[in-house]
């Protein structure tokens, strides 16, 4: 059971990773969360142990450092843990998914 949460959670930090680097085109090189989290990310793997486990708290201390904490990127990353959190049930369903994501956003709004 811990080797599947330990897993879950890796899956939901390259996701998260996926996420951000979306951003990239939009930024300048080598500025912004994109770049914050990468180099982050690469030194929990490089400071740590081989298990995954024991790169969790890095993890999360990357998380902390490293996102944005405007208004408008408070409602980016609130769409975006909903959206996984709550509509990934639907994502063979469009109606639905497509309801899922409008009700995140509301949800999310300032």
């Amino acid at each position: 059971m811990e080797w599947k949460s330990v897993r879950i959670v890796g899956v939901v930090a390259f996701l998260v990773v996926l996420v951000l680097a979306k951003n990239v085109t939009a930024q300048p090189a080598g500025d912004g969360v994109y770049a914050c989290w990468g180099g982050c990310y690469n030194e929990c793997i490089l400071r740590t142990g081989k298990d995954p486990s024991q790169r969790l708290p890095c993890y999360g201390s990357c998380l902390g450092q490293c996102v944005p904490q405007s208004p408008s990127d408070y409602q980016y990353y609130c769409q975006i843990g909903c959206s996984f959190e709550s509509c990934i049930l639907f994502s063979y369903d469009g109606a639905s998914l497509e309801r899922c994501i409008e009700s995140c956003a509301n949800l999310c709004k300032p």
